[in-house]
Order: C-alpha cells, then sequence, then structure tokens
C-alpha cells in the first residue's frame, strides 16, 4: 500500500510539474505588459502554492525549481534562471513558514509569496548591478505582487479545494 501511495504521489507531482512549465510557458508566448519590462502575474505559482498546500514544502520547493530549470536551459538565460531561482526560494520559504502556522489565509499566503518573490528578484537586481537604484521599484514591485498574489491565491484556492480529496484522501 505504501508503494502505490508513493507512485500515485510521484504521478499527481509529475503532472502538477508539467503544468507549472506549460503555464510559465503560456505566460512568456503572450507576455502582459504591467509597467516593468520582464514582469508577469506568476501563473506557475498557482502550482507551487497548491503543492505547498497538498504535498508541503520541499515537494514545492523541488517541482519550483525543476520548472525554473527547465524553462531556464529551454527558454531563457542564466541570468533570467538566477533571479527566478532567488524569487522561487524566497517565495517558497516564506509560504511555507506561514502555511505551517495555519494563521493564515490561503490568500493571504499568496499575497505575500508574491511580494517575497518580487523582493527575491529585486535583491538579486542589487548584487548584479551594485546598485541601490533599483530601491525606486520597490513600491510597484510590491503592488504587482500584492494584485499577482491575490489572482494566483484565489485560483490556486479553488483548485485545492477541488483536487484534496483526490491527493490527501
Amino acid at each position: 500500500m505504501i508503494k502505490h501511495t508513493r507512485v500515485r504521489q510521484l504521478c499527481f507531482l509529475a503532472i502538477f510539474c508539467t503544468i507549472s512549465i506549460i503555464l510559465n510557458y503560456i505566460e512568456m508566448l503572450f507576455p502582459v505588459y504591467l509597467g516593468i519590462p520582464g514582469t508577469k502575474l506568476g501563473l506557475a505559482n498557482i502550482v507551487s502554492l497548491t503543492i505547498l498546500l497538498c504535498f508541503g514544502f520541499k515537494y514545492a520547493l523541488g517541482v519550483a525549481l525543476l520548472r525554473i530549470f527547465i524553462i531556464g536551459i529551454t527558454f531563457t538565460n542564466p541570468y533570467m534562471m538566477i533571479y527566478s531561482l532567488a524569487g522561487g526560494f524566497l517565495s517558497i520559504s516564506i509560504m511555507a513558514l506561514m502555511v505551517k502556522t495555519h494563521l493564515f489565509s490561503n490568500i493571504v499566503v499568496s499575497i505575500v509569496g508574491g511580494v517575497s518573490h518580487n523582493i527575491g528578484q529585486l535583491l538579486v537586481a542589487f548584487v548584479f548591478f551594485s546598485t541601490s537604484a533599483f530601491i525606486y521599484y520597490l513600491p510597484y514591485l510590491i503592488l504587482l505582487g500584492i494584485v499577482s498574489g491575490t489572482v494566483v491565491g484565489i485560483i490556486a484556492q479553488i483548485v485545492y479545494h477541488k483536487i484534496k480529496r483526490h491527493i490527501i484522501g
């Protein structure tokens, strides 16, 4: 029975990983200009939050890192991959801590994840360019993180409630 459960879990994670890659690719094909070049809603984070809620931190981080790596080597460049890794690691880590406390709704967790993702990427820009000039983007990136985090959180909440009984039992 344990082997069956493990195979089932692995299948769900593979499907989620594939969906996150597809969502990321779709956002690359149809960019929505949000005021700063390269910004996007981060629809693949729907999958990251759903995995975090269903399977926990290590699986959410693993799938996110795999998605970032596959997208990075296939469609972008090493610099973009570093930005994505920083944002993804920071946001999933903070969201995992919030989920563990059971004090916050999934939408609030997602909003904080969106903001922290942008802050993680901003920190990489500070390091790469050795300038604090990017600090002027911070208010806009916080607002963008709130908006995208809300959208991602609402969708992830719906997905989670639809699939949790199939995954968790």
